[in-house]
């Protein structure tokens, strides 16, 4: 399994819009869920600072990340268009192999409607 991480600096009011497009039955996350090895993400604010935002996706491989991302290309061009405004900066923080993730229960998160 991987992680990937992302942080990103929201605009000052813009708070609420953003935590709806990442959120649970946001944009992003149903994008994802149209792919069966998208694990999950994480959604995490900074409790010192209210603008930083840490996103972590979980997948079941790479090799299936990076055809998601090719074979949808277009929808996740629109969605990060839909983003721009929302955010001062956006950083990557890198691909790691998750070791130790907890169980969790009820329906997977990438069925969850």
């Amino acid at each position: 399994m991987i992680a990937i991480m992302w942080q990103f600096e929201v605009k000052d009011g813009r708070e609420a819009e953003f935590e709806e497009l990442y959120g649970v039955d946001g944009a992003w996350t149903s994008l994802n869920r149209r792919t069966r090895s998208y694990l999950g993400t994480s959604f995490l604010r900074d409790q010192s600072r209210s603008s930083r935002y840490i996103v972590i996706e979980y997948w079941s491989e790479m090799v299936v990340y990076e055809r998601h991302r090719a074979s949808r290309a277009a929808a996740i061009a629109s969605f990060e268009r839909r983003r721009t405004p929302l955010v001062t900066s956006f950083e990557p923080l890198g691909i790691f192999t998750a070791l130790d993730v907890p169980d969790r229960t009820g329906p997977a998160w990438s069925q969850r409607r």
